[in-house]
């Protein structure tokens, strides 16, 4: 046999070896994630991101339900940190905020990832999502058709858009924030009326809420209210009015009434994660991972049902404003 047939051989081999660690590495990381809100909205594409990195790297993963347990936060946090045993604990909720700061504290070896917001933890890696800047998509968007008025079927002359947000907090005045920006971008003249149901879990209540803004004269209302936010989309069809979805598509919920719907890329975002783990590159805690329109971590998704009924020169305002965005020409206001 040639030195360079044995050579070759030795490379092979050496590849092969270090395919094979890096497999076995793949298989040693463990993974959790504990939510609430797993069956619903955004936390359906926590775990169809965590699903799919499961799939793809072979992780083990753990998703551990809240409930409403109030009182039970901080021991579940405690249980999942106490052994040392997972890479990463994503978590997603505000109601848990407080749980989790104080676990963090007292195990600062446990990578915690917050989904959807920034705290003051050092010990904490952030999942962070540009909603402002999908929402002044949403809020360009509303705003223009609304400035059609009743030229557009389903539309009347109010030249008014609704807002409906689950608790005030932050991350849901973050969104706030963008839509009304986007609005005044697209058509000054139009008027935003916006309130808050207070609860994140109370359709009920967002159907009634939705049906007031109508009444006021609106009649494109965004939603921004996770399960509170199903009533808002059911009302737009009950009204024969429009809405706009958000996190994730939802579009099917009130077909034909639902005009876009505003996505945070929750699968992307958990799943890159858990990726820079199995390449041996974890993130460190403290880091702020921040998904945008550049990146593609938010996006504004025109309904196929409504599509048609969009004016060409609406879309292409919309489109002119998110280059705007993306190349750093319009910088859409955050609140932290």
């Amino acid at each position: 046999m040639s030195s360079w047939s044995r050579r070759l051989i030795a490379l092979a081999g050496a590849s092969a070896l270090a395919l094979a660690a890096n497999a076995a590495s793949a298989k040693e990381v463990s993974i959790a994630a504990i939510s609430g809100y797993f069956a619903q909205g955004f936390g359906v594409s926590i775990v169809d991101g965590l699903k799919k990195a499961e799939k793809d790297f072979g992780i083990k993963l753990k998703l551990v339900d809240t409930g409403n347990r109030a009182l039970d936060y901080e021991e579940q946090f405690n249980n999942i940190a106490k052994d040392g045993s997972y890479d990463l604990v994503f978590v997603m909720g505000w109601e848990l905020v407080d749980a989790l700061q104080k676990t963090a504290a007292a195990y600062p070896n446990t990578h915690f990832v917050f989904i959807d917001g920034v705290l003051d933890s050092k010990n904490i890696i952030y999942a962070n999502f540009a909603q402002n800047q999908g929402s002044f998509l949403a809020g360009a968007l509303a705003a223009s058709m609304a400035e059609k008025g009743s030229a557009i079927a389903g539309l009347g002359d109010g030249k008014a858009i609704g807002f409906v947000g689950g608790r005030d907090i932050p991350v849901i005045r973050d969104f706030l924030g963008g839509y009304e920006a986007g609005a005044k971008a697209a058509a000054p003249d139009v008027r935003l009326d916006a309130v808050f149901a207070g609860t994140f879990d109370d359709p009920a209540k967002g159907s009634e809420l939705t049906m007031a803004l109508y009444g006021q004269g609106s009649d494109i209302v965004y939603n921004v209210a996770g399960p509170t936010g199903e009533g808002v989309l059911q009302a737009s069809a009950a009204a024969d009015k429009y809405s706009i979805g958000v996190d994730i598509d939802q579009c099917g919920v009130a077909p034909g009434h639902v005009m876009a719907s505003m996505l945070k890329k929750a699968d992307v975002a958990v799943y890159s994660l858990v990726k820079d783990v199995v390449d041996g590159k974890p993130p460190e805690p403290g880091s702020i991972h921040t998904y945008d329109l550049k990146s593609g971590g938010v996006e504004l998704l025109l309904c196929p049902q409504v599509v048609d009924k969009i004016p060409a020169e609406v879309k292409a305002k919309v489109e002119a404003l998110k280059a705007d965005v993306v190349s750093g020409k319009i910088t859409v206001p955050t609140v932290k």
